[in-house]
């Protein structure tokens, strides 16, 4: 997964920057402070990976948020 080569991403947490729960199928990507990643290329690097980027997480004043992953119909 190409992941950890994204500029956003700080690859000096997890396994350069990725974790990955292989029995619940949930991938963490650690973000660097005050940068904002970009979303649509999180997911299509999950995609061509060969996974289903489905819903993304962020945790915001103490409360869990979730957001669709947008597809880009073809």
């Amino acid at each position: 997964m190409k992941l950890s080569k994204l500029d956003f991403v700080d690859g000096n947490r997890f396994k350069r920057g990725v974790d990955m729960d292989v029995n619940n199928q949930l991938l963490v990507v650690a973000l660097k402070q005050g940068v904002q990643p970009n979303w649509q290329l999180i997911g299509q690097q999950i995609d061509d990976a060969g996974y289903l980027a489905v819903e993304w997480f962020s945790l915001e004043k103490d409360e869990l948020k979730t957001y669709p992953f947008l597809k880009v119909v073809e």
